[in-house]
């Protein structure tokens, strides 16, 4: 039986109720609708509307198989549902399969914000898509106007929230190509799945043409890995590997790189990691820092591309490790007990100074007792046995045992103290030129005392804080340096001074006084050290300050650092900073603390340093915002690091370009380095390093 209805004038919706061999209810508005008993078909012409609740369909022709649930589409066919919005010309759709076939036709994939473009994509499933010629991107295209960037592909396949891959594909800015491969590999959502990271390339002038791919690839779910591969046209290859690791009881990360340097003819390498192991009542901890050159990080500290992790954080690795002097590798096992633990460690340093002494390998077994109350005391105690080994040949044992007692008491002026000893017993061979001792004791004790005065109204608040505080150290010998305890000689000082702040509702000021003074020193004037003044002010949208040293006895000005800084608005930043150190001043890690072996004779002092900086951050619109920095040094080199970071940010992408200027010596020569740096962060994708130029002049 065939039933027709048909319009002359005004459309007529009709409303067709299925309920004999489909789940749920369909809605069909059409401007002629034919229905077909003997194929169970529909068939609705002229400005179609379809939906059952879970999806609207627009189209100028639908047929619908009531049997199967296929939906075919023809005509500005519009779909959309709680996964995908679809724009095409012509489409086939099942209802309870998801799936689908589409021609030239426009996919918005909702979850993960992406947009396909393509002349054929079908839908295997809910998540699984694949394209022919197809344009993806997270930038929502707009009509007359070329898409802020994009990738092309000739075929796609994608899993959301899982993989995207994408064969013979061109990278595009504005429809201008930038980047191609023949094969690429993404994420395909916000979770961890494996891929290509972003394309690095650029120039410099010391090693050419820079090529890096890196591939990250996920092993697990606990476990993945990234590799690196840095190509330089007149230098070679550079290969790196990370990997890391994290379960219940075991986390680690381990980092290699290796580059064979032609033009300087060293094969470089270089290790780094961390691995923690917990067993039955046993901890394990390795830290291993190794490279074979001491100028590694010198030549290829720049492009080292390994990640700071929650484990290089967690144990304050730096990554940075070129301005270290020693690289440091120990594993240590420890058996935790009640309020102590025992440890077995090994330990080994690398100087990275050309020419310089590593200090020595050791092995050392020991004991720890925790802080516990011991009345109105504080108790602890450690003890450890250690073998040494130097490359001077120094070597031998050492027996150390150390405990110490602490106790604080005191309301209005409050008091704490401590009393620590240690014993140190040697059997070593070859000391020269230090004493071939065979103990050595040291008593020390720190005090401290302040008070505190508290004042406070409607409008301010006062607060002074005076406070003393005294080390006194004896020791015996003068063996070869091992450890910290062999550094430390007879010390005598004593610290005065006062802090005080005032805070009204608009302004604030802080201030502090010190001043220390050495019963030990050999010079009558240099018993009083130089006065430690700072202080810092907050008014309206300033904030300034200065901190400076004052040598009384010698009447001069050793240190003088200050900076002022400006906020109009929450979009605008202005800092000014100076800094001035006078030639031969006494480094401020040396005013206090326990005197160091020898110091009156080679105290640790500073060449003069009189430096001059500014920063201006300023962000200009929603979309734009810079950064500048630029560094001067008076009585050195000139113009110092300096830089010029501007960034412009769209919905989907962002931009980034840094010009940066430093001085470098290339063989023997001062010169200057500038280098031009632009980055792409793509929604969705992450940064992609698109352009890198250095040269020197």
């Amino acid at each position: 039986m065939r039933h027709k209805t048909m319009t002359t004038v005004l459309l007529i919706a009709l409303i067709v109720i299925l309920k004999a061999s489909i789940s749920s209810a369909v809605e069909i508005v059409s401007e002629t609708l034919e229905r077909f008993e003997k194929e169970k078909k529909l068939i609705a012409i002229g400005d179609v509307y379809m939906s059952d609740g879970t999806f609207d369909l627009k189209a100028q022709k639908v047929i619908y198989y009531e049997d199967t649930a296929d939906i075919e589409a023809f005509g500005d066919l519009y779909y959309d549902d709680d996964e995908i919005t679809v724009w095409a010309e012509e489409g086939k759709f099942n209802r309870d399969k998801k799936t689908g076939f589409l021609k030239n036709a426009l996919l918005h994939i909702k979850k993960q914000d992406m947009w396909i473009k393509a002349s054929e994509i079908e839908r295997l499933n809910e998540i699984k898509y694949k394209a022919k010629k197809a344009t993806f991107s997270t930038c929502e295209p707009e009509p007359d106007s070329a898409q802020p960037w994009c990738f092309t592909g000739e075929f796609v396949d994608l899993v959301v929230d899982d993989t995207l891959t994408s064969k013979i594909t061109t990278f595009k800015v504005k429809d201008v190509p930038i980047l191609f491969s023949p094969v690429f590999w993404g994420p395909g959502g916000t979770t961890k799945k494996s891929g290509f990271l972003p394309f690095k390339f650029g120039n410099s002038n010391t090693r050419g043409i820079r090529l890096s791919p890196a591939y990250y690839l996920v092993i697990d779910s606990n476990k993945d890995a990234t590799f690196y591969i840095d190509y330089f046209s007149k230098v070679g290859l550079g290969k790196g590997i990370e990997y890391r690791y994290m379960d219940f009881d075991t986390k680690g990360m381990w980092y290699g790189y290796q580059i064979k340097d032609r033009k300087l003819n060293k094969n470089y390498m270089e290790l780094r990691g961390i691995h923690l192991q917990k067993f039955k009542g046993i901890d394990l901890l390795a830290d291993i820092n190794y490279v074979n050159k001491n100028d590694f990080y010198r030549e290829y500290g720049d492009v080292r591309s390994a990640s700071s992790t929650y484990l290089f954080k967690e144990y304050s690795k730096d990554l940075s490790a070129r301005y270290d002097r020693f690289l440091q590798s120990s594993v240590e096992v420890s058996l935790p007990g009640v309020q102590s633990r025992f440890y077995l460690l090994g330990q080994g340093w690398k100087d990275l100074k050309e020419g310089g002494t590593s200090p020595p390998v050791k092995a050392e077994l020991g004991y720890v007792v925790y802080p516990y109350r011991l009345g109105q005391f504080n108790v602890n105690f450690n003890t450890n046995v250690a073998e040494f080994y130097k490359e001077d040949g120094l070597k031998g044992q050492i027996f150390e045992i150390n405990p110490q007692i602490s106790y604080s008491t005191g309301d209005s002026i409050k008091l704490s103290q401590t009393l620590e000893l240690k014993e140190i017993f040697y059997n070593l061979e070859k000391t020269a030129p230090y004493e071939d001792v065979s103990h050595r004791e040291m008593l020390q004790y720190n005090a401290k005392a302040f008070m505190r005065f508290y004042k406070r109204t409607a409008n301010f608040s006062h607060l002074i804080e005076p406070f003393m505080e005294g080390v006194l150290i004896g020791v015996s010998g003068k063996p070869p340096i091992l450890t910290s305890s062999e550094i430390i000689d007879d010390t005598a000082l004593i610290r005065a001074g006062i802090y005080n702040k005032l805070n009204f509702r608009s302004f604030t000021t802080e201030a502090r006084i010190a001043e220390v003074y050495d019963f030990r020193a050999k010079n009558e004037w240099d018993k009083l050290y130089p006065v430690l003044l700072e202080a810092r002010i907050s008014f309206w949208k300033i904030n300034l300050g200065f901190d400076t040293y004052q040598n009384i006895s010698k009447k001069r000005m050793e240190r003088f650092n200050s900076y002022i800084g400006f906020s109009p608005d929450e979009t605008t930043s202005l800092s000014l900073s100076q800094r001035y150190t006078k030639y031969g001043a006494l480094s401020p890690a040396y005013i206090w603390s326990p005197t160091l072996r020898d110091q009156y004779n080679s105290q640790e002092t500073e060449d003069g340093i009189k430096t001059y900086a500014i920063t201006v951050a300023k962000k200009l619109s929603e979309r734009w915002s810079f950064t500048a920095n630029l560094n001067y040094d008076a009585k050195g080199a000139g113009l110092r690091d300096s830089s010029l970071n501007l960034r412009y940010a769209e919905k989907c992408w962002a931009a980034n370009v840094s010009i940066t200027r430093r001085p470098v010596e290339i063989e023997g020569r001062q010169t200057s380095e500038f280098s031009f740096l632009v980055i792409f962060e793509l929604k969705g994708l992450g940064p992609i390093r698109v352009y890198e130029r250095s040269s020197s002049s």
